[in-house]
């Protein structure tokens, strides 16, 4: 541990260590007043001590930044102040595009000016093109301040070096940054890893049409102090009425759902028809899915969580094509902390569910390291019930979870799709041949297919569209709701695809665009018999202090092959 005043200013003095013990800690004096700048070298060595795995880089009477840190992996920075109104603001996954590096040397720095408080790492800016300005404090308190934890004897101790730390009574600019960015503290030039970035031949156009709000339609609003968030979607066989759920909250409970006859365009809510127990014991993201049974029956299914009796899954089922719905056993022995997203009709006429599962229980606090296996399930009788689970992809040092299952135009291959939760590399594939019998070993996806929560549909003309969050490292649009175009063979030889479509704008806390909190992207995606394509989502649609609302945008793959040729 360390306990001591750190030196408030840069120079050859050696670096501060931290062991990662609570009882650590550094002081140095922050300055008040209207405008601040901090800056500081920081080499991550692991976690340290402490409930959660939130390690203090720097604390202040007014701000703190923190790594979100594990034993051998930081996956990004958290920075957040204390608001005008005395309420914490929180802004996540700072630096995850760019990437935070395990045991290298790293500059990061704070300033504070009249227009808000911007965060760079290694002399770029993370935290998005406007400073961060949501209730914004007229001057900072200042105060003693404490480097490696959030006080002594805190709970966010860190573990590794911090040098050269120093406060300033000023902003500095972001040439001013960049240009303390350089040489590190053992006196050689800033050296960060090569990332799983794009080569230029990654590259592909994108197409932009999240600000059209004529294809737009809102199905449920946020407000500054409701959530509407996760939600899927799905389309009857009559190819117009639709339904979709949602959650309120982040992960929050279930209750939500609201019916469009006409592909989309209006929506009434039925939350009303739900049983009590849904609201009251379901949660987290519910997936809608629909299967025919044996007995040919078509039913409708929600999926869900039910955290309160474990980490199985809860399902609602629906036998007269959503008019009522009623709540089935519930399936302890599948793990469904995240509900299974994958679904797949076999050949046979069973169904297929995806889901995933820790790979140990010691390591279940999903963090970005705590990593997870994909699991697959059959189900004899059209989805009332489902067998035993077993893994059918995991990799080393990989965390793969939220499948998405889709089958080749020929009919005889399934993918599984999958995010990559570390999001140090690329999302990552596995292929079947003989209906999830056996599965290949998951390998990269493309670059530009790189997210979270993907779903996709097959178009006629043998190409896919499939949506998803954008984590592709590097990639403009980080965060934002996005959509990939290409065919099968871009897919199975991870080529990059034709081009991507930015379907709606998502413009994160504090009203900041871009964005690289990446809170949307979970989707829905339905094709109607008229070519419609229907992207459903949750974002901040709005640039002030609305939270996430539940929105759509509608468009015919045409137009957007159209819009790409004008713009090549």
């Amino acid at each position: 541990m360390c306990e001591k005043t750190a030196q408030p200013a840069i120079g050859p003095a050696a670096p501060l260590v931290f062991t990662g013990d609570v009882r650590g800690g550094a002081l140095i004096e922050a300055p008040g007043g209207a405008e601040q700048t901090f800056e500081c070298w920081f080499m991550a060595l692991g976690m340290g001590q402490g409930d959660k795995p939130y390690d203090r880089i720097v604390q202040t009477p007014d701000w703190y930044l923190h790594t979100i840190a594990s034993e051998d992996e930081v996956s990004a920075l958290t920075f957040g102040y204390t608001g005008a109104d005395g309420k914490v603001q929180g802004f996540g996954n700072l630096g995850g595009a760019e990437g935070v590096y395990f045991g290298k040397w790293q500059h990061v720095a704070v300033t504070y000016a009249p227009e808000g408080f911007r965060v760079y790492l290694n002399g770029t800016l993370i935290s998005g093109a406007k400073a961060l300005a949501r209730a914004l404090p007229e001057s900072l308190k200042g105060g003693l301040a404490c480097l490696g934890n959030s006080s002594f004897g805190a709970q966010r101790a860190f573990k590794g070096k911090i040098a050269g730390a120093r406060f300033l009574d000023r902003a500095l600019s972001a040439a001013e940054v960049a240009a303390r960015a350089t040489i590190n503290p053992d006196g050689k030039p800033i050296e960060v890893p090569p990332s799983a970035a794009a080569t230029e031949a990654d590259q592909i156009p994108v197409v932009d049409i999240s600000t059209d709000a004529s294809r737009q339609v809102i199905i449920a609003e946020g407000a500054k102090d409701r959530y509407e968030g996760h939600p899927t979607t799905l389309l009857a066989d009559d190819g117009r009425t639709m339904f979709c759920v949602w959650t309120t909250g982040h992960g929050g409970p279930c209750g939500q759902m609201a019916r469009s006859d006409d592909g989309g365009l209006t929506w009434t809510r039925l939350d009303a028809t739900l049983p009590e127990v849904y609201g009251r014991t379901h949660q987290n993201c519910p997936v809608l899915q629909k299967a025919k049974g044996p007995d040919g029956k078509m039913r409708y299914f929600i999926y869900s969580a039910k955290a309160r009796e474990g980490r199985g899954l809860g399902i609602l089922m629906s036998e007269d094509l959503g008019k009522s719905w009623r709540e089935m056993p519930f399936q302890a022995h599948l793990s469904a902390g995240m509900p299974p997203t994958g679904f797949m009709v076999l050949k046979d006429g069973t169904c297929a569910l995806f889901g995933q599962i820790f790979k140990s229980r010691a390591k279940a606090k999903d963090r970005p390291t705590d990593d997870q296996a994909v699991w697959m399930s059959v189900s004899q009788d059209g989805g009332i019930t489902w067998g035993p689970s077993r893994i059918v992809a995991e990799a080393d040092r990989r965390n793969l979870c939220e499948p998405c299952c889709l089958r080749s135009p020929d009919g005889n291959t399934l993918v599984l799709i999958m995010r990559e939760n570390r999001h140090r590399g690329r999302s990552m594939m596995c292929f079947s041949r003989d209906e999830g019998q056996t599965w290949t070993t998951p390998v990269d996806t493309p670059w530009a297919l790189t997210g979270d929560r993907h779903e996709g549909v097959l178009l006629p003309d043998g190409r896919y569209v499939i949506a998803f969050r954008d984590r592709a490292l590097g990639s403009e649009t980080y965060g934002q709701f996005m959509a990939w175009v290409g065919t099968w063979e871009d897919i199975v030889h991870a080529r990059p695809g034709q081009y991507r479509i930015h379907l709606l704008r998502h413009y994160g806390r504090g009203g900041v665009y871009p964005s690289g909190d990446g809170d949307t992207g979970y989707p829905g995606v339905e094709l109607l018999p008229d070519g419609t394509l229907v992207c459903t989502t949750y974002t901040r649609h709005f640039p002030d202090d609305r939270q996430s609302s539940v929105v759509l945008t509608r468009f015919k793959i045409e137009e957007i092959d159209n819009l790409y040729r004008k713009a090549k």
